[in-house]
């Protein structure tokens, strides 16, 4: 690439041109060198290189070399620098950090340059680039096969995890996409969405409870899923722990409806469940610990009789969805701060909502297929690489904003809430890996077979209580069935 072909890249910030410099890798730098030949970009003026393997090389591309790492010295080199761009740093998220951080210092503007479509784009930094869960590849053959042309339902499709599933969905082209939900607003929006942006794909908004049997009874016998996807739960923790009894009608009789309900019309089922079912602590942890222990004894019992499949698939924290911590820290900056923070040694494991989405498809496919090895009655977990320090979220959000932690905008500790946890886990001391899949990042994880009619006797009267609104015997009952007593609590506490 000559010199003026560089010069030419750039992107629109406001109306005018941005001076910028690269960091990064010589092959991930060669690699933009060349799809910018193709597909020039508009409006960045680049400065320079940093160059972190590039030895003893004055320029690369025609663009000189200001050194191997970013310091205000090596930028005097260049002028009128206003930007860093990053390139090439996916799979290296510790790294991406700790660049941005130094960009932070320095006061530029941080940027990341992508390649993953083909044609190049400038675009600025988010949170998802530096923390959560590397990306890896999806086999995305597979998974057609296994959803074209197949009739498919999501419940909570207007959530944020939901309507992202149902956009992947649509993708792969299903006979028919039917977005279950009890929000009329968000039913309403996925729905108009896909009218836009997916007009070929039939589907069907269907506005229902999955507390009301009767109405999804109906809705599954008009529609006729074969594969249904419940994603619909409650999930705040600490507002469930005052409200136990609504959290078991949606979390635990609600996904009962919803499996009653495919089992009905031979549907398979995949239940979106959480990092949080894991030696829970909080009502919801355990609503969904229990909601588990149904889908996979249902599972086993299916299996003896060459039936349905419902698989469990377990995620960890996903950036940005609804009520998560990341919108509350943008709420909280937008505002100027503080940013709270529930204890400095919180840690929790992050995925980003596209991700969450690729992996409940991957996983289904491979459950699906006719070669399938795992057993039944298994969680589907996903390796989530390392645990995030909350506080170091709440750091870098801040410094993606253009300001400094502390200096700029303060953060503060106000103690963990109800039902939380310094640190999550995605296997029970009392599961085993039996197998894994899609190059070791899908796990599946086996635990002690449970009864189903006993499950069944154990939900009933739980529900009952719910449904009387007694509270402090369902949330007793609730954790005593998942085998959390006070004392194993105090043992977590104290972890």
């Amino acid at each position: 690439m000559t010199p003026a072909g560089v010069a030419g890249m750039a992107v629109r910030i406001a109306d005018a041109e941005l001076g910028a410099v690269l960091v990064g890798r010589r092959a991930a730098l060669d690699a933009l060198s060349a799809a910018l030949n193709t597909y020039p970009v508009e409006r960045i003026s680049i400065k320079g290189v940093f160059a972190l393997d590039a030895g003893n090389q004055d320029h690369i591309a025609g663009v000189p070399v200001l050194g191997g790492a970013l310091t205000r010295e090596a930028l005097r080199r260049a002028a009128d620098v206003h930007a860093v761009v990053l390139c090439g740093f996916a799979n290296d998220r510790p790294l991406a950090r700790e660049i941005l951080e130094q960009v932070s210092a320095l006061r530029l503007r941080p940027m990341i340059a992508d390649l993953s479509n083909g044609r190049p784009t400038i675009r600025p930094m988010e949170i998802a680039d530096v923390l959560g869960r590397a990306p890896s590849p999806v086999d995305w053959a597979n998974i057609r096969g296994a959803i074209a042309g197949k009739r498919v339902l999501v419940t909570g499709a207007g959530g944020s995890i939901g309507a992202e599933l149902v956009r992947q969905l649509a993708a792969l082209k299903p006979a028919r996409l039917t977005l279950l939900d009890s929000s009329e607003y968000n039913l309403f929006s996925i729905d108009h969405e896909l009218a836009r942006v997916a007009p070929d794909v039939t589907r069907a908004p269907a506005l229902c409870c999955i507390r009301n049997q009767d109405a999804l009874t109906r809705w599954f016998a008009r529609e006729r899923p074969e594969i249904v996807f419940h994603v619909a739960a409650l999930k705040q923790v600490p507002l469930l722990e005052s409200h136990p009894s609504e959290c078991v009608l949606t979390n635990v009789m609600g996904t009962r409806n919803v499996a009653r309900a495919a089992r009905a019309g031979g549907a398979h089922m995949v239940l979106v469940s959480t990092d949080k079912a894991v030696s829970p602590r909080s009502s919801m942890g355990a609503s969904k610990r229990l909601a588990e222990a149904y889908c996979k004894a249902l599972d086993v019992q299916a299996g003896a009789r060459g039936g349905s499949h419902f698989l469990v698939a377990r995620l960890g924290n996903v950036l940005g969805s609804t009520g998560s911590v990341s919108p509350l820290f943008e709420r909280q900056l937008a505002t100027g701060g503080p940013l709270t923070v529930t204890h400095p040694d919180v840690v929790r494991y992050f995925i980003t909502i596209p991700q969450a989405a690729a992996f409940l498809l991957q996983a289904t496919a491979r459950a699906l297929a006719s070669d399938a090895s795992t057993p039944r009655g298994v969680a589907q977990v996903l390796e989530m690489g390392e645990p995030v320090r909350v506080l170091d979220l709440a750091s870098d959000m801040i410094r993606l904003s253009g300001q400094e932690p502390g200096a700029d905008v303060p953060i503060k500790f106000v103690g963990l809430r109800p039902g939380e946890k310094l640190a999550e886990q995605l296997v029970d001391i009392n599961e085993w890996i039996v197998g894994g899949h899609h190059g070791g990042a899908i796990m599946a994880v086996a635990s002690a077979p449970q009864d189903i009619d006993e499950v069944e006797r154990e939900m009933d009267a739980l529900i009952a209580m719910a449904n009387a609104g007694r509270d402090e015997m369902v949330k007793s009952r609730l954790m005593s069935l998942v085998g959390v007593s006070e004392e194993s609590d105090e043992r977590v506490a104290a972890s």
